[in-house]
């Protein structure tokens, strides 16, 4: 009998819950499991302001509109992304008595034997007996996806000359600053190097981008012999942007971005902001060494890339770590 999965995130925090599917996908592409069940939930007050402590794990602690989607029959596997929901997995841990195997994507700044298994980047310090590394963060960028998506959406941006480039753009967050003067400096920046190459160009942006940068890129855009921007409304072309691309030039605000361009092995151009933090420093120090990124100074170029994607060795070690085989996806 197959194992379930749910893959469960808080509302909103995409590239969390990309985390906690893409684990969920990997597993199920390797057999004995169904395809996971992708949930996003909600807390309420006063649990949204509770500390990262195992008293606090409480099923009480979900919205009214999203509890019931937390309920029995408890998973097989419960793979969460996110502190909040890092103590929802201990909540549905005891409720199952037990019975439900859980796995938390990043640090839940907690100890990390209240969980089945951690498994955080590299640029991450906490190390342990149940928890694995990645080298980057975990996501849902596959060959297959790439390439059946870029066969879907080739039609449509035909026109667009080659070489090409992908743009994806972010937003503020609690380490960087995305607005409109940098922006404006950006997007004269990729105007030159799009004219200088004859480059095509295939924008995207996120949840975040605020609307006034959203028009600058735009605007920006518009008078390109050859772009083409995504800006939230009809089907996302994510994948197929990525697919088709000859380089991706993303912007520094999301290891989850950076992650899922690195996993094409294509030439990755990383546009800093204003801000700093840490952690993404000593993650982008890594690919840097590694030779996957550069820094975007307004000039592009094509070099041979190796691939940042240890999805299937991750997923090889968590069916390891349980002892769980491909074929049955149980217990032995």
């Amino acid at each position: 009998m197959l194992k379930t999965i749910w893959s469960v995130s808080e509302r909103g925090a995409v590239g969390m819950q990309n985390q906690a599917l893409g684990l969920g996908e990997a597993l199920f592409a390797g057999g004995g499991f169904e395809a996971p069940r992708s949930i996003e939930v909600a807390f309420r007050k006063p649990y949204t302001w509770a500390p990262m402590h195992p008293a606090f794990a409480s099923l009480k602690a979900l919205s009214r509109d999203t509890a019931a989607s937390i309920a029995e029959p408890w998973p097989d596997l419960l793979i969460t992304c996110g502190r909040k929901s890092a103590l929802l997995a201990l909540a549905v841990k005891r409720a199952s008595r037990g019975r439900t195997v859980c796995i938390h994507v990043q640090d839940p700044k907690a100890e990390p034997r209240h969980w089945d298994l951690l498994i955080v980047p590299e640029h991450d310090r906490l190390r342990g007996a149940n928890v694995l590394v990645s080298k980057g963060a975990l996501h849902r960028v596959t060959r297959l996806k790439l390439s059946s998506s870029a066969a879907a959406l080739a039609p449509q941006l035909a026109h667009l000359p080659k070489p090409r480039l992908a743009v994806l753009v972010g937003g503020n967050n609690r380490y960087y600053t995305l607005d409109q003067d940098w922006m404006t400096g950006f997007v004269a920046q990729l105007r030159q190097a799009a004219i200088a190459g004859n480059w095509g160009v295939m924008a995207t942006i996120s949840r975040r981008t605020g609307e006034a940068e959203t028009n600058i890129l735009r605007g920006g855009l518009a008078s390109l012999p050859g772009a083409y921007l995504w800006d939230g409304s009809g089907p996302n072309p994510y994948f197929g942007f990525l697919g088709l691309a000859d380089a991706i030039l993303a912007t520094c605000d999301s290891v989850s971005m950076i992650s899922e361009a690195c996993s094409t092995g294509k030439p990755v151009y990383v546009a800093r902001l204003p801000g700093k933090s840490k952690r993404f420093d000593a993650f982008f120090e890594n690919l840097r060494r590694r030779g996957l990124i550069q820094w975007f100074d307004g000039h592009l170029a094509q070099w041979e890339n190796s691939r940042l994607d240890d999805m299937d060795h991750i997923a090889d070690q968590v069916r390891q770590h349980f002892g769980w085989q491909p074929s049955s996806g149980s217990l032995t």
